[in-house]
């Protein structure tokens, strides 16, 4: 019966944050604006990484740009999961003026087929020369460095070490991190970057439609739904792009509800978002409360003014990592829970919700609507 209410106050909670707010204006990039960008994406006729440009070519058509896509030939292209694309036009055909950026997904069939075409080498060399966006993830980043547009350049790519010396003896700086950006140079890492790297090839073009980027961390296991499903519901009405992270790739909540998660805890970067935050429920406690990487996260986020949330069991993870001392906060009236604040010089106040600098904290799953409004308040985009 407990769960029943639980669920049913979260259908109510919801109806009504949807109803007040899914008529607003959203913060948006027009689609007269964002129309005006036009992407060249080269891929392999054999062996692409599908999600490699599935993923960012959705990316870009729903922030605006016009995606083409190019290949050796027009003969319908064949990804390594047998995804089935007909190019555009030939590589041959491209001119740089006609485009923006050029793209390069991965995958093995890039080794053979582009890294060393003259006609994309050529291509590439030009979108350098004009500093035009030229971005490339996974297996294709080399195809960059053999055109010699990388020298002193930071780049990331699949970590595979005979694809790495092609960056390092051309004089790339090779880095182990999801996307890089470096001027007008964008690389992505491998297949689970593709979102992210989509992302950063539209914040490189300046077509963005998220103003914001909030990170909400779950715990694997027993997070409460409502606190998670409710918040993330308030952020994206008002705009904000979402990620969700934890320390597995699927995480479970107290009331059944499962959710995929996009991104592990140790490969986010604090530097990625505007706000990092952090959902109650009972299995914060064991998984969460003494996660390293979380902790690492936070006080990096912390050093950088950005906003940091928390609600329910899920404040004593700032208190514990020193960030909320001699900060007022709220959480679950737990008094286990409480003493993690106040041993940690915290200043306990039994509110629904209680923003201290730049430290937003939440009482319990009650308080859910009131928590969202208040970062979308804090992020400057509530009701815009």
């Amino acid at each position: 019966m407990k769960v029943i209410k639980k669920v049913i106050c979260f259908a109510i909670s919801l109806s009504l944050v949807l109803g007040a707010f899914i008529c607003g204006p959203s913060n948006t990039v027009s689609a007269k604006e964002s129309s005006t960008k036009k992407v060249l994406m080269v891929i392999a006729p054999k062996d692409f990484e599908d999600c490699e440009v599935v993923e960012p070519m959705a990316i870009l058509k729903a922030n605006g740009a016009k995606v083409t896509i190019a290949s050796i030939t027009t003969d319908t292209a064949i990804g390594l999961n047998g995804f089935k694309i007909t190019p555009d036009i030939k590589i041959s055909n491209a001119k740089v003026d006609e485009y923006d950026a050029i793209v390069l997904p991965g995958g093995t069939g890039v080794i053979s087929s582009l890294w060393d075409n003259e006609e994309l080498r050529t291509l590439l060399q030009q979108f350098n020369s004009q500093n035009k966006i030229v971005a490339a993830m996974c297996a294709a980043p080399p195809a960059l460095a053999k055109a010699g547009i990388l020298k002193g350049k930071t780049v990331t790519m699949f970590p595979w070490e005979d694809g790495i010396k092609e960056l390092t003896t051309r004089d790339a700086i090779y880095v182990n991190e999801e996307t890089v950006t470096d001027g007008n140079i964008v690389t992505g890492k491998n297949p689970a970057a593709s979102k992210s790297f989509g992302l950063a090839i539209c914040n490189a073009l300046k077509i963005r439609k998220f103003p914001k980027n909030v990170l909400m961390v779950v715990a694997p296991k027993d997070f409460e739904d409502v606190e998670f499903f409710i918040p993330k519901t308030l952020l994206e009405i008002n705009g904000a792009n979402i990620t969700v992270a934890s320390t597995t790739s699927k995480a479970l909540g107290l009331n059944g509800s499962t959710y995929t998660t996009d991104i592990m805890i140790s490969n986010a970067k604090a530097k990625d978002y505007d706000a990092i935050v952090i959902v109650g429920g009972t299995g914060v406690i064991s998984s969460l409360w003494d996660d390293k990487d979380l902790r690492k996260l936070v006080k990096d986020a912390n050093k950088e003014k950005k906003i940091i949330a928390a609600i329910c069991a899920a404040p004593p993870v700032l208190a514990r990592a020193g960030i909320l001392k001699d900060k007022k906060a709220t959480m679950f009236p737990w008094s286990d829970g409480i003493k993690e604040l106040t041993n940690n010089g915290v200043k306990y106040i039994d509110k629904e919700v209680v923003v201290s600098g730049n430290i937003i904290t939440g009482k319990n799953p009650d308080a859910s609507v009131a928590f969202g409004l208040k970062l979308c308040e804090e992020l400057k985009i509530l009701g815009k």
